[in-house]
């Protein structure tokens, strides 16, 4: 069966750089929100322990305050750091991105995989990309200069049909 359409994206690091503004502006906010309404909670308890002089459950309450604040500080630098480790980086790996009515198909030189339209998070347009996000922090990337079969807009309108409530511009 013939793609509808089809890109070939080289990932790199200026690729994955304009991607990591993108991503942090998108999502700094709610990051910032989640984080300030779960510390002001452990703080709350934490309070609360101690008021009823129960300093075992406080000191166990602090300890997973300080947890929190280093894994939610220290796990997406980490993870940004791999990345920008890993072989997808380095090499300059090619991806090509075959889009079919029913779903997409995705493929380096090693391996490829399948994916159903109903299970990308959401789909993002800026103007020189389309990030098609799999889960909230994972993302495939398609520059729109390297469609090889149709076009960039013809390309959004589809993916409109396809996840109207994912589609973001």
């Amino acid at each position: 069966m013939k793609p509808l359409f089809k890109n070939t994206t080289q990932y790199n690091s200026e690729i994955y750089d304009e991607f990591l503004k993108f991503h942090e502006k998108k999502f700094h906010f709610t990051f910032t929100i989640y984080n300030i309404f779960v510390i002001a909670f452990l703080l709350f308890c934490i309070i609360y322990q101690i008021s009823r002089h129960n300093s075992f459950v406080a000191i166990f309450i602090c300890f997973l305050l300080t947890g929190f604040i280093l894994w939610r500080n220290l796990h997406p630098a980490k993870e940004v750091r791999d990345t920008y480790q890993s072989n997808v980086i380095q090499k300059e790996q090619k991806f090509t991105f075959a889009f079919y009515p029913k779903h997409l198909k995705i493929s380096n030189m090693m391996q490829y995989q399948t994916i159903k339209y109903s299970k990308l998070y959401r789909i993002y347009e800026t103007p020189t990309f389309f990030y098609l996000y799999i889960d909230r922090s994972h993302s495939y990337l398609l520059d729109k200069t390297k469609f090889l079969i149709g076009t960039p807009e013809e390309f959004k309108m589809f993916m409109k049909k396809k996840c109207f409530f994912k589609m973001r511009t």
